[in-house]
């Protein structure tokens, strides 16, 4: 399940944890508070990394990404939408997860092979692929 929220992680969390549905999927574009994400990880939800994080301004969301576990988190662009910094006014392109990927790599104590690994299974395991 993709889930999508502006503004309303609370509100989602709670009637997540009301349904009796599937406990896996990922908080798509995600730019709530940490115990936001946090709650949505406890329900078995992965939260998605985007080009927000390649904003130094978006301080809050880089900081959620910094602090939460590798095994909580999944890549995602969002293209066309949500251009990285850079490149503002041109649509998003697939390709520019890689930037994504540096992004996060800058905010994380692990080594990069770790973070790649570690992502890499998330989306394996979480798209039965």
């Amino acid at each position: 399940m993709i889930l999508h929220s502006r503004r309303t992680h609370d509100k989602l969390a709670m009637h997540l944890k009301r349904q009796d549905l599937p406990r896996t999927g990922v908080v798509h574009g995600f730019a709530g508070s940490l115990q936001q994400a946090e709650r949505f990880v406890r329900l078995g939800y992965k939260i998605g990394v985007g080009g927000t994080i390649t904003y130094p301004r978006a301080s809050k969301t880089r900081d959620v990404m910094a602090r939460l576990p590798l095994d909580a988190l999944l890549l995602e662009t969002d293209a066309p939408d949500m251009p990285l910094k850079g490149f503002q006014g041109q649509p998003n392109r697939p390709e520019q997860a890689a930037r994504v990927f540096d992004a996060l790599c800058e905010l994380r104590p692990e080594p990069a092979e770790v973070i790649a690994d570690t992502l890499y299974r998330n989306t394996i395991t979480l798209f039965r692929l």
